[in-house]
C-alpha cells in the first residue's frame, strides 16, 4: 500500500477514533493490523462527536479542513522531529542484528553435527531406529555396574564409543537403501563384520574391540551408484582406478592396526590434543569465511557512504570472523574433551546409544556455544555495525522508509515483544504526523 492511502486510512482513523489510532495496540488500525489488545498502552473509544462534527460541517468546513490540515501537518512534522526518526533509526539498526541465544546456539550445534556426522540418520531413519535393537543386544550389559562390559566402557570410553558408532551405521547399511553413495552390505559383508565385532567384544580385550572398529570403519567404502560412475568416467579419460570394495579394506591390515592405535590413544584426550583431533582450526578458518562471506552487502552498503565508514566495517567484519574462529575451535575442543571425560556416566547411565550420540554432537555443540561466547565479546569490542546504521539512517530519508520503521515498531508492538518506551513516543509522534499531513 503506498504512503498516500495510509495516510487516508489513518485520517478516516483519526476521526473514528479521536487521535488514538497508530500505535495504540488497543485501537484498531492499518498499523496493527485493525487488531485491539486490552489493556497495553491504554483504552479506545469510538468518538461520536468528532464523527458527527465532521458530517455536519460537510462541504462548508471542506476548504477550512483542507487548509488547516496542511497547516496541522507542517506542526506535526515538527514536532516529529530529527531526534524521533534517529531514535527509531537506532531502534531499527539494532533489530538489523538481533543477538542469538545460547539456547539456539546449542540447539543449532546440535542439529549441525547430527546432519553432517550422521547424515544417515536423515536420509535412511527407518534403517537407523530398526538396527538399534540388534546393536544394543551386542553392547548388553553396559549399564549393568560390575558387569565387564560396563568396566570396558567406563575405562575405554572413546573406543568403546567409537565401536557402537561403527556397528550402527554396519548394521543399518545391511538393510535396504538407495545404493547411490554406497551399496548395502550383502549379507555375507555383514555377516563377517558383524562376527568380527561380536568376537572382539566377547574377547574383553580393548585392543581387539579397537581393531574391529577400526576395520569397520574402513570397510565403510564409498562403492554406490554414482561413485562407479563416476569412476567409469575417469577411467574412460585414462585414469586406472578401482572402486574400493569391502574385501580390499579389510585386506589393509596396516591400516587397520594404525586406526586402532590412535583409537587407543583417544582413550587419555586432553584439551591440546581434542584441539588437534576435532578439526577445531579448520572448522574455525570456515565459520570465519562464513561471517565474510555474510557480512559482503554490509560491506558494501558500508563503502556507499564513505570510505572511512566501509574501512570500518572491514574491520568490524574481520574482528567477529577471528573471533568466530578462535571461539569455534576452542570451543569444539573444549565439547570433544568433555564428551571423553564424561561419555562413561552418560553411557552407563542413559545406555550406549545415547551416549554415542552425546559423544558425537558435543564438539559441535561445544564450537557453537564458543562462538556464541565469542560473538558477544567481539560485539562488545566492535559495537553495532556501522552498515546498520547507514542502512536504517537512509530509511528516514524518504516517507516510504519511514513507513517501514514504523512497521518495525508495530510488528514488534502487536507480538508481545517489549518496546522501549522511547520508541513508542518517537513512533506516535511521526505517526501524528503522517496521518494529519
Amino acid at each position: 500500500m503506498t504512503l498516500p492511502a495510509i495516510n487516508s486510512l489513518a485520517n478516516m482513523e483519526y476521526m473514528l477514533y479521536g487521535g488514538a489510532s497508530g500505535l495504540n495496540a488497543n485501537t484498531p488500525s492499518y498499523m496493527n493490523g485493525y487488531m485491539a489488545n486490552n489493556g497495553l498502552y491504554g483504552n479506545y473509544m469510538y468518538n461520536p462527536s468528532l464523527y458527527n462534527n465532521a458530517q455536519a460541517n460537510g462541504a462548508n468546513s471542506t476548504e477550512n479542513q483542507s487548509v488547516n490540515t496542511g497547516t496541522k501537518g507542517t506542526a506535526s512534522q515538527s514536532t516529529a522531529s530529527a531526534q524521533d526518526l534517529k531514535t527509531l533509526s537506532d531502534y531499527y539498526a539494532k533489530e538489523l542484528s538481533p543477538s542469538e541465544s545460547l539456547a539456539s546456539a546449542v540447539i543449532m550445534g546440535g542439529a549441525f553435527g547430527a546432519l553432517s556426522m550422521h547424515p544417515r540418520l536423515i536420509t535412511h531413519p527407518w534403517n537407523s531406529i530398526t538396527t538399534l535393537k540388534e546393536v544394543n543386544d551386542m553392547f548388553k550389559g553396559v549399564r549393568v555396574d560390575g558387569s565387564d562390559m560396563n568396566k570396558l566402557w567406563r575405562e575405554n570410553n572413546a573406543v568403546m564409543r567409537d565401536a557402537y558408532f561403527r556397528m550402527h551405521k554396519a548394521a543399518a547399511r545391511s538393510k535396504s537403501k538407495l545404493n547411490l553413495i554406497r551399496q548395502r552390505y550383502t549379507k555375507e559383508e555383514y555377516t563377517r563384520l558383524k562376527n568380527m565385532m561380536q568376537q572382539a567384544l566377547d574377547s574383553k580385550d580393548i585392543n581387539k574391540i579397537a581393531e574391529a572398529s577400526s576395520a569397520l570403519e574402513r570397510a565403510y567404502v564409498n562403492n554406490g551408484r554414482i561413485p562407479r560412475a563416476w569412476n567409469k568416467i575417469k577411467n574412460f579419460f585414462g585414469s586406472k582406478s578401482e572402486v574400493p570394495t569391502v574385501a580390499s579394506r579389510l585386506a589393509d591390515t596396516k591400516a587397520i592396526e594404525q586406526g586402532a592405535k590412535t583409537l587407543i590413544s583417544d582413550n587419555k584426550m586432553s584439551f591440546t590434543k581434542a584441539l588437534k583431533k576435532g578439526g577445531g582450526v579448520k572448522g574455525g578458518i570456515f565459520f570465519a569465511a562464513i561471517e565474510l562471506f555474510m557480512n559482503w552487502d554490509k560491506i558494501k552498503t558500508a563503502f556507499s557512504k564513505d570510505d572511512s565508514t566501509g574501512w570500518k566495517q572491514v574491520g568490524q567484519t574481520t574482528t567477529k570472523a577471528v573471533g568466530n574462529a578462535i571461539g569455534w575451535a576452542a570451543g569444539e575442543a573444549a565439547g570433544v574433551w568433555a564428551a571423553t571425560a564424561l561419555g562413561a556416566k552418560i553411557g552407563t547411565i542413559f545406555g550406549p546409544g545415547i551416549g554415542t550420540v552425546i559423544g558425537g554432537i558435543a564438539g559441535f555443540v561445544g564450537g557453537s556455544i564458543g562462538m556464541w561466547l565469542a560473538g558477544k565479546a567481539t560485539k562488545a569490542i566492535v559495537g553495532q555495525d556501522v552498515a546498520d546504521k547507514v542502512t536504517a539512517n537512509n530509511l528516514t530519508k524518504t516517507p516510504e522508509g519511514q513507513t517501514q520503521l514504523l512497521s518495525l515498531v508495530s510488528q514488534k508492538v502487536q507480538s508481545g515483544e517489549k518496546v522501549p518506551e522511547n520508541v513508542i513516543f518517537s513512533a506516535n509522534k511521526i505517526l501524528a504526523g503522517m496521518e494529519q499531513a
